[in-house]
């Protein structure tokens, strides 16, 4: 029997014989389902179907005919078509972005670079001679450009730079400035507006020049603060205002003591008033909406506008001087391919007359053989150029659409140094091979035939830290080490190795120390006092005045071995020796520190906090006679740190500074001590006559418990004669001065600097027009001079 599907006016009858139905009864919410969906149209049977149901309601139970044709937007769903269009509208997207990015890219001037390998002649490096003493004139102002010092230090660069900045102002031989960029988050370092400046940089349109303006800030940057007393307050009436104002005097630094910092802000137009938006220090290279290249760009048309009003500042005059002194920037020092271009805007101003009688001489320092990879885009480079022309100029100094800044810099600079003797030989003499070295070695090679191309190593920097000499802290409490010690010291021979970095060498002649007749000469009594103090701040007892003390200085870090701590504890306590663990928390366990504490609480002091490390820090390190560093590599400096405030080091022979680490012999050498009356055994007037020079106890993995002991038995035996005791604290720090920037007898990386400075100085443009104006101040402070020697 064949059945055939129910006509439409067949099924619409069928309504009929259907039961009534009222609202809330499920066989209506089911009766779309009686219709097969072929039958069925959109709102049909649901509109039937409450006609239908409409009939028996109650009027509160009857609905409005508008709601019940409303659109039933739950029954929509994605078609096939609906998935097809939207993954062909993500497509276009992604073609458009992919087009776009493609087109930039092909109408860059980029092509691929090609360097030919080649040959060079072989040249013999000849270093400074460091036995001749620099004779640059005293006050010569330098001003260092720069993209990190002080508290904007992330690199290396920032640390040599700082370390050399406070190396040159202590010598009191050079005035030193610097000038960077105003990162924000130094604002509150701020100590005045210098001045506000303006300058042209090209447009997006053809010939377009949009002027900015820009500001530039001070800081007083203090490497040694002097301590101030407790600040006190009155209130005044200032202007019809009551005003709190501070009535305790305030010491200012030493000239010594401070350099001042030129830093220059972002200007007043888009992009550039995202420059150097930071806030933190490291983010200081971080890119935001200014491209990296153009904050360069702009940083260093910037400094070098602002150079030159340094330079020719006549309006800083006062007009009652009695003679004229022309002002003047001797030396522009810059640091980094980042900076190079500096060096093409101050030969732009020059040679436009704009620097003044003295135009400044540029020296150039490589801190990074990767330096050389630095580019820009001459597309970039255009846009902060004064004159359209020079780009073809500049193509010179470029491949591939990119200038090479380090190639620049090297040209136009007076003197070229590198931050490492050993890296300078190798390079002109070929044993050395780095990556593009074909791009800068014509141009190198013309500054090692001008003998203008030096390889200068670092030292270890004193200054810019805590000096046990000069440090305010020490003043303040009458514990600063005494400056007879400080010129004993370096009237003595030098025992830094002449051909190594950072290396000192054990010479055969003895050493011989005039002691002072006056009790307060003595280093010994202000590491006494240090210790006194720390015991009346409870950090130490009584017991500790005859212990002697070692010092742990570092980060809580796994990577610095802090595991031996354990076990040099224990030895620690065997031989009755104070322990102080000063540092910060970091990844090693801190309830592994605490345990030893709580293990040894005569004989373990632990100061992790930074608020206990600035009040004790420095009276810890002044109290100390040995430090105790697991590893030298990453600690290195720490030794030389150590050293300085008179403290052996108990070390592995690792690390930087390996090469200057002598080791206690286990034969003694002689020490004798010639006392100013033979009758009277005292440490005042004597003469110590030494060949001892070591200033560390080394150790290996399974030599620590020797090493410790040895320590612990020189200590005792130096406590028993004063004299001794003297020399051998004298000894230490001599070793440390032997490895700073200063190392006395004019000699050292700042006085190595200066013969640099001497050089390029010889080499600097003069004006015909304004050579009149040099020679007459010449001959006003000549005939000064000679003036004041006749009134002497």
């Amino acid at each position: 029997m064949s059945t055939t599907a129910p006509t439409t006016e067949e099924a619409l009858m069928s309504i009929s014989t259907l039961p009534l139905l009222t609202g809330s009864s499920p066989v209506l919410n089911n009766a779309t389902s009686y219709f097969p969906s072929s039958l069925r149209r959109a709102g049909t049977s649901s509109t039937l179907l409450s006609s239908d149901s409409s009939t028996n309601s109650t009027p509160q139970q009857q609905r409005s005919p508008v709601s019940t044709l409303k659109y039933d937007y739950n029954n929509k769903r994605w078609r096939w078509w609906h998935i097809l269009a939207f993954f062909i509208m993500i497509l276009i997207m992604i073609e458009v972005v992919v087009l776009n990015k493609h087109y930039k890219l092909l109408h860059q001037d980029y092509s691929s670079i090609r360097i030919v390998k080649r040959q060079y002649p072989y040249k013999s490096y000849t270093h400074l001679d460091t036995n001749a003493q620099s004779q640059l004139e005293k006050g010569t102002r330098v001003y260092h450009v720069t993209k990190e010092f002080g508290p904007a230090t992330l690199t290396d660069v920032g640390r040599t730079v700082t370390a050399l900045a406070a190396a040159q102002q202590a010598s009191n031989l050079t005035e030193v400035a610097v000038v960077m960029p105003f990162y924000t988050f130094m604002r509150r370092l701020i100590t005045d507006k210098e001045i506000d400046m303006v300058m042209d940089i090209r447009g997006k349109k053809p010939n377009q020049i949009m002027t900015v303006e820009f500001r530039v800030w001070k800081m007083l940057h203090v490497f040694n603060p002097p301590v101030q007393a407790p600040s006190k307050y009155e209130w005044q009436m200032i202007n019809n205002v009551n005003t709190s104002v501070l009535i305790t005097p305030q010491r200012p630094p030493q000239p010594t003591d401070a350099i001042p910092v030129y830093m220059i802000g972002h200007a007043n137009r888009k992009p550039f008033n995202k420059a150097f938006r930071c806030r933190t220090v490291d983010e200081i290279y971080d890119e935001n909406e200014l491209p990296n290249e153009w904050r360069d760009q702009y940083f260093a048309k910037a400094a070098a506008a602002f150079l030159a009003h340094k330079a020719t500042a006549s309006d800083e005059e006062s007009i009652f001087a009695p003679i004229r002194i022309v002002p003047r920037v001797d030396i522009v020092h810059v640091h980094g391919a980042s900076n190079a271009y500096v060096a093409k805007f101050l030969h732009d101003k020059r040679d436009a007359e704009d620097l003044g009688p003295r135009p400044p001489a540029i020296v150039y320092t490589m801190h990074d053989r990767n330096e050389v990879q630095y580019t820009n885009s001459f597309k970039n480079v255009r846009k902060f150029l004064d004159h359209p022309s020079e780009h073809e100029m500049l193509r010179q100094y470029g491949l591939g659409g990119k200038m090479f800044m380090t190639k620049f810099a090297l040209d136009r600079a007076d003197a070229v140094t590198v931050v490492s003797r050993w890296f300078a030989s190798d390079i002109v003499e070929g044993r050395y091979d780095f990556y593009l070295k074909e791009l800068v070695m014509d141009n190198l090679l013309k500054q090692v035939e001008r003998s203008r191309f030096y390889g200068i190593s670092n030292g270890v920097d004193y200054h810019s830290t805590e000096h046990p000499f000069i440090t305010d802290k020490l003043v303040n409490r009458s514990m600063v080490f005494p400056s007879y010690a400080w010129e004993l010291i370096k009237h003595q021979e030098l025992i830094h190795a002449p051909n190594s970095v950072l290396a000192l060498e054990v010479p055969e002649a003895p050493t011989y120390w005039t002691l002072s007749e006056r009790p307060t000469d003595f280093i010994y009594v202000y590491k006494h006092r240090a210790k006194q103090y720390l015991i009346k701040r409870n950090l130490l007892t009584q017991e500790d005045i005859h212990r002697p003390i070692v010092l742990f200085r570092g980060n809580f870090e796994k990577r610095r071995g802090l595991e031996i701590l354990d076990k040099a504890t224990e030895l620690f306590e065997k031989y009755d020796m104070r322990f102080i663990i000063m540092g910060n928390k970091k990844d090693y366990p801190f309830d592994r520190l605490e345990a030893l504490q709580k293990q040894y609480p005569n004989h373990v002091l632990l100061i992790p906090t930074a608020k206990q490390q600035r009040q004790y820090g420095i009276f810890c390190r002044a109290a100390a006679d040995f430090v105790f560093m697991p590893d030298g590599t990453q600690d290195g400096y720490k030794l030389a740190e150590g050293l300085i405030f008179g403290s052996a080091a108990i070390t592995p022979r690792l690390g930087p500074l390996s090469n200057a680490i002598i080791d206690r012999s286990q034969a003694p050498r002689k020490i004798s001590v010639a006392h100013l009356d033979p009758e009277v055994i005292s440490e005042r007037g004597a003469v110590v006559t030494g060949y001892e020079y070591y200033n560390s106890y080394v150790y290996k993995d399974t030599t620590l418990a020797s090493a410790i002991g040895d320590a612990y038995v020189d200590y005792h035996k130096l406590r028993k004669n004063k004299a001794l005791r003297e020399e051998y604290v004298l000894r230490m720090i001599r070793s440390a001065i032997n490895l700073g920037w200063d190392r006395g007898h004019f000699k050292g990386p700042v006085h190595e600097y200066n013969r640099v400075y001497e050089l390029a100085l010889e080499d600097r443009f003069i004006p015909e027009m304004k050579r009149h104006e040099v020679e007459q101040e010449n001959e006003l402070v000549s005939r000064l001079q000679d003036n004041d020697f006749e009134w002497e």
